[in-house]
């Protein structure tokens, strides 16, 4: 993992935060910072202290950053409130937004053990007897996240008058006219359709909505019958249409070729419910109709589109600390899922 210090700017800095951390969360002696690979729109870091105590830091990039999947505070507050539902989320110890410590706000939270099934690769590891079962799984932590009452636990002022897929091609079109820097003629095109086809979609109460919900977000636990210990990465959570989360899903494991690194979801992986299984489960769940759910798939990748472009214009600033990615492959897989999300709904 990379030296944390190729992102906060300068010892006096680290050292500030390094301080508040012993403070704060009783961390001890000298900390060891290691970055984590993947979520691009925040850095992540475990930090262990001389004791072997490990927690997480979550951060925005450097630099100027459009939109609000750098709101790491907000983040830290959705998952707090989430912390005494049946929706498994790691405990945030401290928030900090003192400029005078560091130049971004930053928040940690506890280090819950497990893994992460992040690759088709890692995906196989897991027997196969027990991918069927953690598929599902992923499902009940999705019908349980859209059951939590909103008002109940703190929530309900993210409600928004505008209906979420408005909401939503109104935002993400907003975002792609302040981010790019290049023409890609089916990021438009997709987006004239979706105005086109919003009255088209049968409402349905609003509820919470996580904007990243995927098998490489949870850490899994349990060697004799896997489950879920935690969701993780909040920053796209929202209020808006159950059907936006299944998707995302369904946007990954059809993604075409060369969008994601191995070319295959972990879910793809043989063992794992097939989609339209996921589906039914979700549904018999939810009791949610989901004959408009092509149009959430569609607007899933399109907004993954938007996100990617993003992403490369960071890593070809320099804004995202040691990790080093290909921007031309980012640019690529922006084309791709725009293209993708076009035919979905031509």
């Amino acid at each position: 993992m990379a030296d944390m210090g190729a992102v906060i700017k300068g010892s006096a800095e680290r050292d500030a935060l390094g301080d508040w951390l012993r403070r704060t969360v009783g961390l001890y002696g000298d900390l060891d910072w290691g970055q984590v690979p993947g979520g691009l729109s925040n850095l992540t870091y475990i930090v262990t202290d001389e004791r072997g105590r490990r927690v997480v830091v979550r951060r925005p990039p450097d630099g100027q950053l459009t939109g609000g999947a750098h709101d790491v505070l907000r983040e830290a507050r959705i998952m707090s409130a989430l912390l005494a539902t049946a929706v498994p989320v790691p405990r945030v110890l401290a928030v900090c937004a003192a400029p005078q410590l560091v130049s971004v706000p930053c928040y940690v939270m506890e280090h819950v053990p497990g893994k992460v099934l992040a690759s088709a690769a890692s995906a196989e590891r897991l027997a196969e007897s027990d991918r069927r079962r953690l598929g599902f799984r992923l499902i009940g932590v999705l019908a349980d996240m859209q059951a939590v009452d909103l008002d109940q636990v703190g929530l309900g002022d993210l409600r928004r008058r505008t209906p979420y897929l408005k909401r939503q091609t109104r935002r993400w079109t907003a975002q792609w006219q302040a981010t790019a820097d290049r023409p890609v003629p089916a990021v438009d095109h997709v987006a004239r359709q979706l105005v086109r086809i919003l009255p088209q979609v049968r409402p349905e109460p609003d509820c919470l909505v996580h904007g990243d919900f995927r098998l490489g977000n949870v850490m899994i636990t349990g060697d004799a019958e896997p489950q879920v210990s935690a969701l993780l990465d909040w920053e796209l959570a929202t209020v808006g249409h159950p059907l936006a989360d299944l998707g995302f899903l369904g946007a990954r494991v059809q993604a075409p070729p060369g969008v994601l690194e191995a070319d295959t979801d972990p879910l793809s992986v043989a063992g794992f419910p097939a989609y339209e299984e996921l589906v039914a489960c979700f549904q018999e769940r939810t009791g949610v109709d989901t004959s408009a759910l092509p149009v959430f798939v569609a607007l899933a990748a399109w907004r993954w589109a938007i996100i990617v472009e993003g992403i490369q214009q960071r890593f070809s600033r320099g804004q995202m600390g040691d990790l080093s990615e290909d921007s031309a492959w980012h640019r690529r897989r922006a084309e791709l899922l725009a293209e993708f999300a076009a035919a979905t709904l031509d």
